[in-house]
């Protein structure tokens, strides 16, 4: 087998791994106090009780080691491509395994998802690093991504398990962003420089608030929708921090601009289609 197509059959391990693991943390965190960030250690000591939000973890984590040696021997186009084919395939199998049908506009949405998020990974090249970046832009994009997720936190009523799976995935995605700018920092001015760096900061704080937001909304709302959002938004959101902060090309042809374009919209519209898909609560909506 090439290395080529041993990454790509890791692409496809990868992505069973991470949303099985996220199937089983939903199912795990039913049996959890209220994930809630005003009480991070009693929630952290809730979840770790759970047997399978133990072992959904576990497995996700595996599945992020995976996706990294994916990486490493594929194109990061074909790696994506491949994970966002994967969320296709979990979204019916995870509906079915936990009595959760989805809608004709659920199928809708998640098929018009994981077509986007395909599309968006066509002719991307593998990420390079960068031993500089401004810091302004940078700050501008943080602090956007840390408003936008707030906004997403305030929603109510049956769209806020759906609301809090973006801001996750908006706050996943902009980690994702400091976490290239502090790789950068140490490939140009060694690991010193890294750990001083304000943006690791900045990715700390990011990630701890996407893990509440994301295991929130997948505690109190259907897991299907939850995870395809926070997937999307993981996605956009990063390539964005690529184009707004690095300075990385939307296409290297017009075609593949106007490609990635539309494959915005089609982000777009497919989570608004999802959006106001009625669910109903699960047990810790009111706790």
């Amino acid at each position: 087998m090439s290395s080529l197509a041993f990454g790509l059959v890791l692409a496809v391990v990868a992505s069973a791994a991470l949303n099985s693991g996220y199937v089983l943390q939903h199912v795990g965190s039913a049996e959890a106090p209220a994930v809630d960030v005003r009480r991070p250690l009693a929630t952290f000591a809730g979840l770790f009780r759970s047997r399978l939000w133990l072992l959904g973890g576990a497995i996700g984590v595996t599945g992020w080691a995976i996706h990294d040696a994916a990486l490493s021997r594929a194109p990061l186009s074909l790696v994506q491509a491949f994970v966002a084919g994967g969320l296709g395939l979990m979204a019916p199998v995870a509906a079915r395994a936990l009595g959760e049908r989805l809608t004709p506009v659920e199928r809708v949405g998640v098929a018009g998802v994981v077509v986007a998020l395909g599309l968006l990974c066509v002719g991307l090249g593998n990420p390079g690093t960068h031993g500089h970046v401004d810091a302004a832009p940078l700050t501008a994009f943080l602090a956007a991504g840390a408003v936008c997720a707030a906004m997403l936190a305030r929603a109510s009523g049956p769209w806020r398990p759906h609301a809090l799976g973006l801001a996750g995935g908006v706050l996943y995605g902009t980690a994702d962003v400091a976490i290239k700018a502090i790789t950068g920092e140490a490939a140009s001015h060694g690991l010193g420089a890294a750990l001083l760096s304000p943006w690791l900061v900045a990715a700390a704080v990011a990630t701890l608030g996407a893990f509440f937001s994301f295991q929130r909304g997948l505690q109190t709302g259907h897991a299907v929708p939850v995870i395809v959002l926070m997937t999307a938004a993981t996605t956009v959101d990063s390539i964005l921090g690529g184009l707004v902060v690095f300075g990385d090309p939307l296409g290297a042809t017009h075609l593949l601009v106007v490609l990635h374009l539309l494959a915005f919209a089609l982000v777009a519209v497919s989570a608004a289609v999802l959006a106001p898909a009625v669910t109903a609560p699960l047990e810790h909506e009111h706790a």
